[in-house]
């Protein structure tokens, strides 16, 4: 099974807790889980964290995640702010960018 989670537009500390429940929850099931950013106005330091976490925990567990869309122009922006890029392997640049480089 697969759940579908989509990040709100506005993230703010209730909405990134409603985020990181639903990704715990999902991850709790075993579900696969595709995960939307393409609305988030903001992207910051503290969603770049929350997906890496949540990335790591499927890694250990063997679910899958991926994003419903390659990383946009805001959120490159942020993952290039705070040096992910940087130290991206080629399993990084596909999950963010679906294997396109970063506009």
């Amino acid at each position: 099974m697969t759940t579908a989670i989509v990040a709100e537009r506005d993230l703010s500390l209730a909405t990134m807790d409603r985020l990181a429940a639903a990704l715990r929850e999902a991850l709790a099931r075993g579900d696969a889980i595709q995960l939307d950013l393409t609305h988030v106005a903001a992207p910051d330091l503290a969603l770049l964290q929350l997906v890496e976490a949540a990335r790591r925990q499927a890694s250990r567990d063997g679910v899958d995640v991926a994003l419903a869309a390659p990383a946009g122009a805001g959120l490159a922006r942020a993952l290039e702010r705070a040096a992910f890029i940087k130290g991206f392997d080629a399993t990084d640049h596909d999950f963010w960018f679906h294997g396109d480089p970063p506009r």
